[in-house]
């Protein structure tokens, strides 16, 4: 579902030779139970965005996108955050985590330009007539909730610790 993407995602930051932690990038493979993320419920979009959820693979741009205008949480390149909060009430079953998602939202929704820049910079493909906003939303959003994974449902094993410290100093957005 979206975690391999994500964990992909996560961890390619540019090189920064000068940091030496940043030359040792961790292996993305053992961090699947790092943070314990409640299961992402996308059947509520099952209506509207069926064609784009298929086999319970949300990872597309063109599923991200249907997904945040059937819940009408993009307007343009900006968030709606009223309407954010309700798509991930109904996203999540953890309220917990309803929170730094939210969090996660409000922190990338300021750096929107930032993620226009490296939606550029990495060429994020267009598939069909779907943009690419809304899965760079989802994905900052998701890793925001990865560098502040709630106590209660983190790992504290060295390679967990590591590789969080490892995706807030190198990577480059």
């Amino acid at each position: 579902m979206l975690h391999k993407l994500t964990w992909v995602l996560i961890f390619i930051p540019a090189f920064r030779a000068a940091d030496p932690i940043c030359s040792q990038r961790p292996d993305v493979t053992a961090l699947r139970n790092c943070c314990k993320l409640p299961n992402l419920d996308f059947s509520s979009f099952n209506s509207k965005c069926s064609q784009y959820l298929v086999n319970g693979v949300h990872i597309s741009p063109c599923s991200f996108e249907c997904i945040f205008r059937a819940a009408n949480a993009l307007n343009g390149t900006h968030l709606v955050m009223e309407n954010i909060e309700k798509m991930m009430k109904t996203i999540l079953g953890s309220d917990e985590f309803v929170h730094v998602y939210l969090d996660g939202f409000r922190s990338c929704g300021n750096q929107e330009k930032v993620l226009i820049k490296a939606m550029k910079r990495r060429r994020v493909p267009i598939t069909g007539k779907c943009g690419s906003m809304a899965i760079m939303y989802g994905l900052c959003a998701h890793r925001y909730v990865y560098r502040n994974c709630p106590e209660s449902v983190w790992s504290k094993s060295a390679t967990c610790n590591e590789a969080r410290e490892y995706s807030i100093r190198c990577d480059d957005m």
